[in-house]
């Protein structure tokens, strides 16, 4: 690169396109004006010859050219004078590279600058360690900016607009879909958005390293399947997500079934495997009780010393969850457990008349349950509810929250009934020990997104929290708050009564009859709110998506989706169960509307 300095008349200078600082205002550029009508221009420009003849574009000193325009406008310089500048010749990348160094040295610049100058200096062959050699950086404080300036260029114009934080922005590097970042920032009706949430919002088909199901096979043979792990460069406490859902609960069940191989061939009547521990329907069966093994006195020694070194840990990672304490205590307790349930000896006899459930306990660890009797005289209201749907816990969980989503919005459209629901809330509570049905009446807005994976895709979800806002932008501040109330008409105050109330809803936990009563009074029907999903589907087993199918579409439309592997399986059911209108029994109003006049 040559270079060469010389006095250019002011007038023939221009901001150059190929500078990195391109978010204006320039700061500080008053105070810089009248430091150099004081002190004069102690520092050349750095420039290359412009595109119009005579002209020549400034690639490091855009803060200096702003001042020295500055002066000119107050009349305190001509526009002809001279300047010094250090002439130069170079390719784009050089000539960005000068700028990006010379910022680095002055008033910091826009960081989306600094991260498109990055990137431009890549686009040219320079590899993120080269760039941190030359500059004095670390290669990973490149390789962020780098991935930071992949960033959707609508989001980083809304960054550069001072519309959303440097954090936020962040948050969006973990997804390299811009169609997807748009949709998050631009087609969601959320407001000021958590980075959290981004996150959440970018990932929700992918799976964190810290998930049961993730814990449980592990980075190492999710990666030998053929799985690719994300890492987000930003969150250093964040080890990662599995980016194929499909592939890591193909792995899991494999797992389980695997392990629950082992116990059929041991002899066991029969061996289940639950993609979920579910306690309420083990508790529905029978149990038989196993006699005592006796271990060898190595193992009965080394049973000792897990007990009182599981011990210590506990203690230990209750008063510092420290990463190294929690890694070996998850080591013992494996190992502990698997010494402890040596000692346990089954019968022939016990084996031929009780069975095994096999399943993923919360932990990410493989929950063994033997000596189960399935018949248990005791406990039939149990066991009636296992065989009610049989979903898993999530999917019964999503779709809980979809029901929530949607008895809010139709309840928030219905003053009258909104009155009749507070005021029952209000006299249960009064009268009757606190109960207060499905809702929770203290006035405080339930939360149930982290309870579902596809409710930011709701309908509901959207249009209530587009009635919420309209709200929100009319209520005044606590102080001034009873003086508006009486401002506003019945009709206002009726409907903002009513979307108060339905933000309490919370049909989530609550008792079965209680929600069904309010959605029969609402005359709720979900069908409206909620359709079949490829990824609800593929939540379920093969035998579920075929049932729902051979229920609301024929035997033969199940008989022809039964020898697809479960993918296009769940593709194809959703179709048709989205034509039909069909919906989970949790979803359902099958109750006679008499219910609603108890």
């Amino acid at each position: 690169m040559s270079k060469k300095i010389r006095y250019i008349p002011l007038n023939r200078l221009r901001p150059s396109k190929r500078n990195m600082r391109k978010t204006v205002p320039y700061s500080g550029v008053p105070q810089l004006a009248a430091d150099i009508a004081a002190k004069g221009l102690l520092e050349n420009l750095v420039v290359h010859a412009g595109d119009e003849p005579g002209t020549f574009e400034v690639d490091a000193g855009g803060r200096r050219l702003a001042a020295l325009n500055r002066l000119v406008k107050a009349k305190k310089l001509s526009k002809d004078h001279p300047v010094p500048c250090l002439v130069v010749k170079g390719s784009d990348a050089a000539l960005t590279e000068i700028s990006l160094s010379e910022n680095f040295q002055h008033v910091p610049p826009h960081p989306a600058d600094q991260f498109e100058a990055f990137a431009a200096l890549k686009a040219e062959g320079l590899s993120p360690r080269d760039m941190a050699s030359r500059f004095g950086i670390t290669k990973t404080f490149v390789e962020q900016r780098l991935k930071l300036a992949a960033v959707s260029p609508r989001i980083l114009s809304e960054y550069r607009k001072n519309r959303m934080t440097l954090e936020q922005v962040m948050a969006f590097t973990v997804s390299d879909d811009h169609a997807l970042q748009e949709e998050v920032w631009f087609d969601q009706p959320y407001g000021d958005i958590d980075p959290a949430f981004i996150r959440r919002r970018l990932m929700r088909s992918q799976v964190e390293a810290s998930d049961r199901r993730a814990r449980l096979i592990g980075v190492k043979a999710y990666e030998a399947a053929g799985g690719v792990i994300r890492r987000d460069l930003f969150d250093a406490q964040s080890e990662g997500y599995f980016s194929d859902s499909q592939l890591l609960d193909r792995l899991v069940a494999e797992k389980l079934e695997t392990i629950a191989q082992d116990y059929r061939n041991d002899g066991w009547s029969w061996v289940e495997v639950m993609s979920e521990t579910d306690f309420a329907a083990l508790a529905s069966f029978g149990h038989a009780a196993p006699s005592e093994a006796t271990l060898s006195k190595k193992d009965e020694k080394r049973l000792a010393s897990l007990s009182t070194r599981y011990d210590d840990l506990v203690a230990r990672a209750e008063a510092d969850e420290d990463p190294a304490t929690i890694a070996e205590l998850d080591t013992v307790e494996a190992e502990l457990k698997a010494l402890q349930a040596r000692k346990e000896a089954w019968s022939d006899a016990d084996k031929a008349r009780s069975g095994v459930v096999v399943s993923l306990d919360d932990d990410g660890g493989v929950n063994i349950a033997r000596g189960l009797i399935r018949e248990h005289p005791q406990q039939p209201e149990a066991k009636a509810k296992r065989q009610r749907g049989g979903y898993p816990d999530g999917v019964l969980r999503d779709l809980a929250a979809h029901r929530t989503a949607a008895l809010r919005e139709v309840l928030a459209g219905s003053p009258a009934i909104a009155h009749l629901a507070l005021l029952e809330a209000l006299v249960s509570m009064s009268f009757h020990g606190g109960r207060a049905g499905c809702l929770e009446v203290t006035a405080r807005e339930v939360s149930f997104e982290h309870l579902s994976e596809s409710i930011g895709e709701s309908r509901a979800a959207k249009e209530f929290f587009a009635r919420r806002q309209k709200w929100a932008a009319k209520i005044p501040k606590p102080d001034a708050l009873w003086s508006w109330l009486q401002t506003l008409d019945r009709k206002a105050r009726d409907e903002l009564m009513a979307l108060c109330v339905a933000m309490t809803v919370n049909a989530l936990h609550s008792n079965e009859q209680d929600a069904s009563r309010l959605a029969h009074l609402v005359d709720l029907d979900m069908r409206v709110w909620w359709s079949p999903s490829e990824m609800l589907l593929g939540r379920l087993s093969k035998a579920d998506i075929l049932a729902a199918v051979k229920e609301a579409v024929s035997p033969e439309a199940a008989r022809r989706l039964s020898g697809l592997k479960k993918p296009p399986m769940a593709e194809q059911a959703a179709k048709l169960l989205g034509d039909m209108g069909w919906l989970p029994e949790s979803l359902r109003v099958e109750q006679s509307k008499a219910l609603a006049a108890e």
